[in-house]
């Protein structure tokens, strides 16, 4: 048994804003690949891109994110200091990043940190290479069947996740959605 709360933060537009994009593979693309036209868009635009007929997305429209660049990524200071400070109190809580990100991109996701003091002895890295928000939900529910916590607390940004973790998950969960509003941030709390 574990006596401590889980804490989960997702990474993109959680704890940073990163500039890696999608890549729509579209015939009015505007950049090439292997010859194959394609349409750069950002993930926290890519639910107003409406994918037309003739375009998709499949696993090489992510090839931006099998890498991270430390130098343009920003940091989110509210959501850092946050993850800053569980960390320091690692007695009392264990702290996970889950990402959509490939497990290999841990070691540029820890510089990246570290750029901004963050201690990330403690701290578990879970890369998914998966999009999809239900592949995200079923690995916390993952982390959360092997332990006991007082209880349980996600930072994410996708809204998808934040509106089904509790049906998921037996535990009460106190979600809280992360929305940036050009430079300012907010976040909502609810338990559930």
């Amino acid at each position: 048994m574990v006596d401590k709360e889980l804490i989960v933060f997702d990474f993109d537009y959680t704890l940073a804003k990163t500039i890696e994009s999608i890549w729509v593979w579209s015939p009015r693309g505007t950049r090439l690949y292997k010859d194959k036209p394609y349409i750069p868009v950002h993930p926290s635009m890519l639910s107003k891109h409406k994918i037309g007929d003739d375009e998709k997305i499949d696993d090489d429209s992510f090839k931006e994110f099998y890498s991270l660049d430390i130098i343009k990524t920003k940091p989110i200071t509210l959501t850092i200091n946050l993850l800053k400070y569980y960390l320091t109190n690692c007695h009392k809580y264990k702290v996970y990043i889950v990402s959509a990100r490939p497990q290999s991109v841990e070691k540029d996701v820890i510089s990246f940190l570290n750029l901004y003091d963050v201690n990330t002895t403690n701290l578990n890295y879970i890369g998914l290479t998966n999009s999809d928000p239900e592949a995200k939900i079923d690995c916390i529910k993952n982390i959360v069947n092997k332990d006991i916590y007082n209880s349980i607390s996600i930072y994410e940004d996708n809204k998808y996740v934040i509106d089904n973790i509790n049906k998921k998950i037996k535990h009460t969960v106190m979600t809280c959605f992360i929305e940036l509003l050009g430079n300012e941030i907010r976040i909502i709390y609810n338990e559930n």
